[in-house]
């Protein structure tokens, strides 16, 4: 009996000693337009169409987060932990937190801008926090199309036609479920840490990826977006340049530490 005893325990200590060691490590996205930050209605901006405006609403969604290892390798963020909505007016969720992840040495991050098929079409009690359409993606589902928008800015322009000159970006579509074909705005990012290597160990305040993202390449890309012909642009056949042009809007910003007192977003939980 004695013999079994010791014997378990062995096991357990074995088991302890070979587990994985993780850590958390923290997101920061900084919103700007070109070199300036985001400042929602005070500011004035030009686009390459040469026409000002302002931007009252800012705000997408990331997911499917991808960290890339020193020897190629990749570590996937489960995909409950790695859904977040990004709000310009919410600082708190500009800042986001992946946990558990396994410490080792880290030198990209891939990601999509965007919500994937797969969780789009599931079923509601699959879709909680940030993906919660009764809750807080509320603003960012069409009820009308059964979809996420990925990207949205709000504002206004001397040259937009529509009333009180607001002009208006809602982009989304995931390509759709079964006959039901639409475009796929599903935009894929990959950023290299610019020969930086993270080196992740548990026990160790881990720091903060800054990765800039410019929202003036909603309009200016491999398509400039004229506000006066394209005031509002949604579901229709031109969304889908909008997101050619925002898929490069992310680029990495360097290593931080966090703040004492940072408030983080933590996906759908």
């Amino acid at each position: 009996m004695k013999k079994l005893f010791f014997l378990l325990l062995t096991l357990l200590g074995a088991s302890n000693l070979f587990a994985q060691k993780t850590t958390s490590l923290s997101i920061k996205f900084d919103n700007f337009i070109g070199n300036d930050p985001v400042e929602l209605n005070t500011k004035s901006y030009k686009n390459q169409a040469g026409e000002d405006f302002n931007i009252s609403l800012l705000q997408y969604y990331v997911s499917n987060i991808q960290l890339v290892k020193k020897d190629g390798s990749v570590y996937t963020v489960p995909q409950d932990d790695s859904y977040f909505l990004v709000r310009q007016n919410r600082p708190e969720t500009q800042t986001i937190t992946l946990k558990d992840i396994p410490q080792d040495k880290y030198v990209g991050i891939n990601f999509i801008i965007g919500i994937d098929s797969a969780r789009s079409a599931a079923e509601i009690g699959y879709r909680k926090g940030c993906l919660d359409v009764a809750g807080d993606a509320q603003d960012m589902y069409w009820a009308w199309n059964s979809g996420y928008i990925f990207v949205k800015m709000e504002g206004s322009s001397p040259q937009s036609t529509l009333k009180e000159n607001i002009f208006m970006y809602h982009i989304g579509l995931f390509g759709g479920i079964g006959d039901k074909k639409t475009l796929n705005n599903i935009r894929n990012v990959s950023l290299a840490f610019n020969k930086e290597t993270i080196k992740l160990k548990a026990g160790k305040v881990a720091p903060v990826i800054r990765i800039k993202m410019d929202a003036s390449k909603i309009l200016n890309g491999e398509t400039t977006v004229s506000i006066a012909k394209n005031p509002s642009v949604m579901g229709g056949p031109y969304s889908a340049k909008i997101a050619e042009n925002y898929k490069s809007m992310f680029s990495y910003n360097g290593i931080g530490m966090p703040a004492p007192t940072e408030k983080t977003s933590l996906g759908l939980k």
